[in-house]
Formats: structure tokens, C-alpha cells, sequence
């Protein structure tokens, strides 16, 4: 049997509260509603929930600082096993006996004929030394103090090659050293003559040095030399010229740098020519011009003096024959009567003034 959960009709507190609900829901209340003209807000009500915040459960760090000790820790980890694996990659590296150096695991590139054989000598010390333990920078400075090397590399190949590439310097002239001949290049730098090659070269020889000069004295003359040799093969134009009288050249004392000393062959011999420190090729045409009636005038020469311009000095040698006179000039001094007296020659004196 069902229950009936509907109120009476009759009752009357339902019909009063059905009457008061009715008016509420047409009359809207003003939000101050209920409130009294002696109610403070600030004051703590009685059924008011209390003003203060609710305690919220929170970490030892903050948030930020929390990530940010993460990312350090993260960091330092990932430096540390990097670090550790270099360790061992380096460990493994110059302890293994892959990475040993082997005779036939030294390479020399480069035409190297005159100082090969040192080079290799030097390079055989490194056999059996750990390939990453070798100083490439003081093999370098080793090879380059060899005399017939003037710049040297050396690259690290792997797993235990060494390779090395070699330019040789170029000698210029001989170089008379006491009782020694020796090759010298354009910075003055002396090298031995290799065996079996001195024939190759065709230079003039170099007197004035001694081994005993530093560098630094030679280096000055050896400009003057070169750019002795580079005006009589191209004059004043910077080309070649078809004819090279440097080739003419057998001696050049540079024992004064401002008085350059050459040594030529004449038509009755050698002769020392002095030609001062410039015009060394309007100087040299001078002499060639005028050898051979000097020759007939004088006889064998010992010198010939060329720095005063277009005063020229002679000096002949004492010790040759006086010059023979040509066959027409001699049938014709026999069919001449001989006079009474001969008028002397006029003889050639150094100036006694001071050379310039």
C-alpha cells in the first residue's frame, strides 16, 4: 500500500509556508537584506567563517630554485661521464701498442736529394715512441736546423704515421772557407757539397767570409752578391737579357762591401776588376768594351780600376811580358830607320786622392 508523502490541504502552517515562499519568489530582496544599520563588516560576526588564508603544504625549495639545482646536478653528471671517457680514450691512446711508431711509417714528400739521408736519420729517433707523445713543433725546429733545409712540416697521421715534407734552400754561389769550398744560398746560410754533385753547379767562387761570422754579417753581403748577379744578367730592365755576364764572373771578394771585387778572364788571363758599389753593369760593359785594346796598349793586366767614372785605372802586371807589337806595326818599324831617341809612354798612377 503506498504512502501518501503529500501534506494535508488542511494544515495550516503548510498553507502559511506555501504563502510566504510565494511572495518571496515575486518580490526580489536587496542584497543588504536582513542586515541592520548597527552591523559592522569589520567586526567578526558570530556565524561568519574567519578571514585568513588556508595553510598550504609547500616543499623544502621553491619551484625555481628546485629546477634550477636539477639542471646543475644533471650538468655536473654529464661533465663528469664525459671527462671520465676522455680519461680512458686518452689512457687507451698512449698506452697501446697501436699507436707505436714503425720504420716503414715514416713518409718524407718533397725532392730532398741533398738532405734526405739526415732527415730520415733524424725522423728513425721517433721509432718505437708513442705517436701522440711526439712534439710535431720540436721536430719541426730539429729538422730545420739540418744546413739544406730551409722549412720543414711534420703531420700526425692515423693510427701511427708521420709524415714529412721538406723544401731544400738553393745555393747561389761557391764560398771559399780557409782551405774548404763550400755552397752558400741568397740568405747566407753554408752548405756542404754533397758527393758527386759538385759538378752540377756553375758558380762564381766568394772570397771574404770566414766560417767563424755570424749569420748576420754574412746575410748583408749576400744581398750585394745578388744584386751584383741580378744587374749584369738583367740590367736595369728586370727581364733576362739575352746575354748572361754573370757567367763571365770566376771570383767575387766581398770582403768590402763598398768596394766589390770580380774576377774576369782576359785575353792574356785573369783580371781583378774593382767596380765599387753600384752601376755594376755600365761599369762591367766599360771593361768589356775596352779589354782588348787595353791588352795591345799594355800588355797582360792585373787590374783595372772602374769606381772613378770615366777615369779608368790601369794596372799591369810587372811580372808579364811587355806586349808584342801586331805583324803590320812590326814590318813596319823594320823598314822605318830607328830614330836617335824613343819618347816615352805615358804610365797610369793611382790617384793619390781619397776613393770615394
Amino acid at each position: 500500500m503506498a504512502r501518501n508523502q503529500e501534506p494535508p490541504s488542511d494544515d495550516p502552517f503548510y498553507r502559511r509556508g506555501q504563502a510566504n515562499r510565494n511572495s518571496f519568489a515575486d518580490d526580489a530582496l536587496p542584497l543588504d537584506a536582513g542586515l541592520t544599520e548597527d552591523d559592522n563588516e569589520d567586526e567578526p560576526q558570530q556565524f561568519r567563517r574567519a578571514n585568513k588564508r588556508v595553510p598550504v603544504r609547500r616543499g623544502a625549495l621553491p619551484r625555481k630554485t628546485a629546477s634550477r639545482v636539477r639542471n646543475v646536478v644533471i650538468l655536473v653528471l654529464a661533465v663528469a661521464a664525459l671527462g671520465t671517457a676522455v680519461y680512458e680514450a686518452r689512457s687507451f691512446a698512449l698506452r697501446s701498442w697501436r699507436f707505436r711508431v714503425h720504420a716503414d711509417s715514416i713518409e718524407l714528400l718533397g725532392e730532398a736529394p741533398n738532405s734526405r739521408a739526415q732527415v730520415l736519420e733524424k725522423m728513425q729517433e721517433l721509432v718505437g715512441r708513442n705517436v701522440f707523445q711526439i712534439s710535431l713543433a720540436e721536430r719541426k725546429q730539429e729538422l730545420e736546423r739540418i744546413p739544406w733545409v730551409e722549412t720543414a712540416s711534420v703531420l700526425r697521421l692515423w693510427p701511427n704515421r708521420l709524415r714529412v715534407m721538406v723544401k731544400e734552400r738553393t745555393p747561389v754561389a761557391f764560398v771559399a772557407m780557409g782551405d774548404q769550398v763550400e755552397l752558400i744560398d741568397a740568405q747566407g746560410v753554408l752548405m756542404e757539397i754533397p758527393l758527386g754533385v759538385q759538378s752540377e753547379y756553375s758558380f762564381p767562387v766568394i772570397l771574404g767570409m770566414n766560417e767563424s761570422e755570424p749569420l748576420s754579417t754574412r746575410a748583408p753581403r749576400m744581398k750585394t752578391f745578388m744584386r751584383l748577379m741580378r744587374e749584369l744578367d738583367e740590367g736595369n730592365s728586370g727581364t733576362p737579357a739575352k746575354t748572361q755576364y754573370s757567367r763571365n764572373l770566376d771570383e767575387v771578394d766581398l770582403s768590402d762591401p763598398e768596394d766589390v771585387k770580380v774576377t774576369v778572364k782576359g785575353g792574356s788571363g785573369p783580371i781583378l776588376l774593382h767596380l765599387g758599389n753600384e752601376n755594376f753593369l755600365q761599369r762591367f760593359m766599360v771593361f768589356l768594351s775596352n779589354v782588348q785594346k787595353w791588352e795591345q796598349e799594355r800588355g797582360k793586366l792585373e787590374s783595372v780600376d772602374l769606381r772613378y767614372g770615366r777615369e779608368v785605372i790601369l794596372n799591369p802586371d810587372m811580372h808579364a811580358a811587355p806586349p808584342s807589337p801586331p805583324p803590320q806595326a812590326a814590318t813596319a818599324a823594320a823598314a822605318t830607320p830607328k830614330p836617335m831617341a824613343a819618347k816615352a809612354g805615358k804610365t797610369w798612377h793611382r790617384p793619390q786622392k781619397k776613393r770615394k
